[in-house]
């Protein structure tokens, strides 16, 4: 995922050019003197057509990427219409006062299935054995959840809500990480700067996609039938990830590839690999605490951490109020999850056109360092927005304009920052961030929720407490603000003196 974001930076500028070839060819002989220009431009838009088709790859390697790109198309896509079946059967059956409670105790559930992910790694060395164990796990869940949502004839039962809310929540973590994970393991990094960018464009195609599939929700059987399409993702992807690896490694000479190559320190510990379940744990909670270590004794690293996960905290509280504000107008959970559709495929559209004609041109013109300050600027007049106008309109427009940011250019700047840390730093203290570090931000924003903002009869219809609210939050991007700009500072000096992070 970190090289696809990078790759990202390349789009944009090919596409302008395509575009402009598109005018030119239509209109060559309108100057004399320029004859010669549509022939060139048409010669870069059959060239920006071939790298986007990857004709340049060899045949098994072409087809491998599209099974990955429909892999990671169809997981996004499925989590997309199933975030907002989420949420409806939860606020619906359980209550919006409980939502915070079960956000608070996510990060409580996930540990536990990291550390059996981590040792499934260590067991499965091949990995389209591992697609498929993971995708078993989260299918046979599934249907448990459809199983309870039939036999409550509507109204299903508590534990049917609470298993939904939890199977989604990790599902989320775990499985996309896990596919970019096992393309990595068949990608070289030359192999990567070809192949990742068509592939962040087929995610959000897939984005897309999932997020009309639940606003057509009445269409495809209701929320049954997205759960049921969501199991029948599973052995999809599974077997996509299966064809994608074997045509990685047909290819003479192409067999698996590390992403990067291995010091001795670790060449020495994976001498000594861990065999029994017992070893294999500990191991894992050796590495997690290694990765503690090296984000918080490393300034330039902490910082990095902060400013790639900081806004989940009030982007949490943006997307309870935004919840509870779409539960209170919509009676019928259809509706609903209909709802929550919208939201989300007018920020996968925002997002996908951000990165192709807006994420360049903005790094380029401010730098990495000024760019990482656009978000905390954007998120602070969203909920000053919010507070001041608390209405269903407002929440919808707040929570969208601050993940296009979030995901459109803060991403892809986050992964900018870590280009100048060594090996270590990138594969150990960056995945403590990704599984853990955005949970425990997402923690904190649901403790406001919990202790401030939550739903209860005491405090109908409306329990937003928009003072308080604002102070918190304000603080809080007032101090992402300040990290944001000392990092940046110091991503400067790196660059200019051509250093690393060790």
């Amino acid at each position: 995922a970190v090289s696809a974001q990078e790759a990202l930076t390349e789009i944009p500028r090919s596409a302008l050019s395509l575009a402009c070839s598109g005018a030119r060819i239509h209109f060559p002989l309108l100057a004399t003197s320029r004859r010669l220009e549509p022939i060139a431009r048409a010669m870069s838009c059959t060239e920006f057509i071939n790298q986007a088709l990857l004709r340049d790859l060899p045949t098994e390697r072409r087809w491998s990427y599209l099974c990955f790109s429909c892999a990671l198309l169809v997981a996004l896509g499925s989590h997309q219409f199933v975030g907002p079946v989420k949420t409806a059967v939860f606020m619906d059956v359980v209550g919006t006062d409980w939502e915070p409670v079960a956000k608070s105790s996510v990060l409580v559930v996930l540990v536990p299935l990291l550390i059996g992910y981590s040792v499934l790694v260590s067991l499965y060395k091949a990995p389209e054995k591992l697609v498929l164990a993971i995708c078993a796990f989260y299918a046979a869940f599934y249907l448990l959840i459809v199983a309870g949502l039939i036999s409550g004839h509507g109204h299903p039962p508590a534990w049917v809500a609470w298993l939904l809310y939890y199977t989604t929540e990790t599902k989320g973590v775990i499985v996309m990480p896990m596919i970019w994970s096992v393309i990595t393991d068949v990608t070289t990094p030359d192999l990567a700067k070809k192949a990742y960018p068509i592939m962040f464009f087929a995610v959000q195609i897939g984005g897309i996609a999932g997020s009309y599939l639940a606003i057509q929700v009445n269409d495809v059987g209701g929320e049954a039938g997205l759960l049921l399409m969501q199991t029948a993702s599973f052995v999809l992807i599974a077997l996509l990830a299966r064809i994608a690896c074997r045509m990685a490694t047909s290819g003479e000479g192409e067999g698996l590839v590390d992403a990067a190559p291995e010091d001795s320190q670790d060449g020495a510990r994976q001498g000594a690999t861990p065999t029994t379940a017992w070893s294999l744990v500990t191991d894992q909670l050796y590495k997690g605490c290694e990765g503690v270590w090296l984000l918080v004794s490393r300034p330039y690293v902490f910082g990095a951490f902060w400013v790639s996960y900081a806004n989940l905290m009030p982007r949490t509280i943006l997307d309870y109020q935004n919840s509870v504000l779409g539960v209170n107008s919509f009676e019928n959970r259809n509706d609903q999850i209909a709802f929550f559709g919208k939201v989300n495929l007018i920020i996968n559209c925002g997002t996908a056109l951000l990165t192709l004609i807006g994420t360049r041109p903005i790094v380029e013109a401010l730098g990495v360092g000024q760019s990482l300050l656009v978000l905390p600027v954007g998120m602070f007049f969203c909920m000053l927005a919010l507070c001041f106008r608390y209405t269903l309109f407002m929440s919808t427009a707040s929570l969208v304009v601050v993940c296009i940011l979030a995901y459109g250019l803060n991403s892809p700047c986050k992964e900018m920052l870590y280009v100048r840390t060594s090996r270590e730093i990138k594969y150990k203290a960056k995945s403590w961030s990704e599984m853990y570090g955005n949970q425990l931000m997402k923690l904190f924003g649901a403790q406001v929720n919990l202790w401030v903002n939550r739903e209860s009869d005491l405090c109908s219809p409306h329990c937003f407490q928009t003072h308080t609210t604002l102070i918190v939050s304000s603080v809080w991007v007032a101090l992402w603000f300040g990290v944001a700009a000392r990092l940046g500072a110091q991503h400067r000096e790196l660059e200019k003196d051509d250093k690393y992070v060790k």
